[in-house]
């Protein structure tokens, strides 16, 4: 009897560990985010926040969350043509489904950790009787997509003659590291028919193998033209509706300068101190149009509305969720099991 019990405290204090590991990365990505946003209220006079709230033109505002509503659908549509380069299951019906997930992952995504987000992505595919070798490839892939065309449009951004890619002077080491993750990553899609064999000899990293012939597969694929060319119109949709915030607030910022803007703001939100990269942005946003002559409070301003503009572009998906229906044989399965 005690050996069950100290077999039980063994196996309930590693979770315990992970349990509490994880609530110590929420916290201090808390702690991080507060002390910016702090920070930033001893930079600004809060009475010009609300008095640039009250200039602030909701049409504007309105178009700039349609053109990220809009988004979700693309990204559903990529990542299906993502699937359908792995064998998955196509067709029409399908396609809605995905897209009504990728919709769902997207309202989950505002509230819990990216990783999430994409774990329900998975986990719905798989419910809906996909493979979930299949559906966890397909996810990876189509995030890893979706990340290189950001760094990708960035590299390409900062060529512009735009008043802001000077970055305050930092210009040149992110062109520098932009650069090099491009590199790498086309080498290794290069590499990958002499790589996978290698990998595949041992044990631990065979998974890393078919991960790797997966993506090249996709991304060399007949589908690889039409899932690049959605990922670059989500990107394209992200810049207007930048533009469009600014045009809000009444910034006439030029498409090269919502594009610099934007890159700033994704890539800041791709570093995972932060919660949904809130503060990092905020941070960023003002010191760059700070270099501008536009008021840290405008700037603030800016910052806020495009966060919160991502986060009412994805409340579709809790409507979806509210109505998603799960098929009456899964139902049955599960109520057997």
């Amino acid at each position: 009897m005690s050996s069950a019990a100290a077999s039980d405290r063994k196996t309930v204090s590693p979770r315990r560990t992970v349990g509490a590991k994880k609530l110590a990365i929420v916290a201090a990505k808390l702690v991080v985010t507060g002390a910016c946003f702090w920070y930033i209220a001893q930079q600004i006079d809060l009475s010009q926040v609300w008095s640039a709230i009250s200039r602030f033109d909701f049409r504007w505002g309105a178009l700039a969350a349609i053109m990220i509503m809009l988004q979700i659908p693309l990204v559903g549509l990529r990542w299906h043509n993502v699937l359908e380069a792995l064998g998955g299951n196509g067709g029409r019906a399908m396609r809605v489904v995905m897209i009504a997930i990728t919709a769902i992952a997207a309202f989950f995504s505002q509230v819990l950790p990216a990783i999430a987000g994409e774990g329900i992505r998975a986990w719905l595919l798989v419910r809906r009787g996909c493979d979930w070798r299949k559906a966890v490839s397909s996810v990876a892939i189509d995030r890893a997509v979706g990340v290189a065309l950001l760094v990708g449009l960035a590299f390409a951004i900062l060529q512009l003659p735009s008043g802001l890619a000077g970055l305050g002077g930092y210009r040149l080491p992110i062109l520098i590291v932009y650069g090099t993750l491009l590199f790498i990553g086309v080498l290794g899609l290069a590499l990958t028919p002499w790589l996978v064999p290698i990998f595949e000899r041992w044990r631990y990293s065979r998974w890393i193998a078919a991960l790797a012939a997966d993506a090249h597969r996709v991304l060399v694929g007949r589908n690889a033209p039409l899932i690049l060319g959605l990922g670059c119109l989500v990107q394209l949709l992200s810049i207007a509706a930048v533009w469009s915030l600014g045009r809000a607030q009444g910034l006439m910022l030029p498409a090269a300068d919502a594009a610099v803007l934007y890159t700033v703001m994704l890539g800041v939100a791709l570093v995972p101190i932060s919660v949904g990269g809130w503060g990092l942005r905020e941070l960023a946003v003002i010191s760059i149009l700070g270099t501008h002559g536009i008021a840290p409070e405008q700037a603030l301003l800016f910052s806020i509305c495009f966060g919160l503009t991502l986060a009412f572009g994805a409340l579709p998906g809790a409507v979806v969720w509210l109505l998603y229906y799960v098929p009456a044989a899964l139902r049955s399965a599960e109520r057997s099991s």
